[in-house]
């Protein structure tokens, strides 16, 4: 549930932002996990015997890994096309400086100036600290990049933003038929050549429809399932 103060502040983001988006393409970005299963289940943990004195230690006493091997994926996308992604390195986060040398300078900016060179998109991050750190906006400032400015973000708007169904198409490739994989690079090569396979065609209508989206939450509100 969304507080009070949240659906104020999101109507009237909303409204500014269908305001902005009127005659503008939008670009969005995002992150997402990725695992070597896809797998939530914990069954299947057990082991089976019918003498346990007879079962070797190795087995009984089987080490567990205390956490899932993942790998995050930052992408950008827009009504033109696809970013080239970033493969966050294993133990590192994507703190402000990350964010800013790897995803923004490396990747946003060339995406920006391959398909929207003529100025006409806003770009819309989600309101990670990161995202806004004065190292960030300061270098789109700077560097003249049409970004949503955190007091115009409607917080906690997922429905608007379809990269999140993005995830769940590209999610869908990469573990159909259940497949599964041993090492996190083997992984990234799955996710890379999803990438290239994905409907293009249907990721570019998906951020057409964001203004649409953002339009809907501006005229009837947060609609809150219970």
């Amino acid at each position: 549930m969304r507080k009070d103060s949240q659906l104020q502040r999101i109507s009237i983001c909303c409204d500014r932002l269908y305001r902005k988006l009127q005659d503008k393409s939008v670009i969005l970005d995002d992150e997402s996990y990725f695992t070597l299963t896809h797998s939530t289940i914990n069954g299947n943990d057990n082991f089976y015997s019918s003498d346990i004195q007879e079962t070797p230690s190795s087995v009984k006493y089987r080490k567990v890994s205390k956490f899932v091997q993942k790998i995050l994926v930052w992408i950008a996308f827009s009504s033109e096309g696809i970013s080239e992604p970033f493969f966050v390195p294993s133990g590192l986060a994507i703190n402000q400086k990350v964010y800013l040398e790897e995803c923004i300078q490396k990747r946003l900016i060339p995406f920006i100036n391959e398909h929207h060179s003529n100025d006409k998109y806003l770009f819309w991050p989600d309101l990670s600290s990161s995202h806004y750190a004065k190292t960030v906006t300061g270098y789109m400032v700077a560097n003249k990049v049409n970004f949503v400015k955190k007091f115009e973000n409607p917080p906690n708007v997922p429905e608007c933003r379809p990269i999140e169904n993005f995830w769940s198409i590209l999610k869908g490739m990469v573990y159909a038929r259940n497949w599964q994989v041993k090492s996190l690079d083997q992984l990234k090569v799955r996710i890379r050549s999803c990438l290239k396979k994905i409907d293009l065609e249907l990721v570019k209508r998906m951020a057409a429809s964001t203004r649409l989206l953002v339009g809907r939450i501006r005229r009837n509100g947060v609609i809150e399932e219970n």
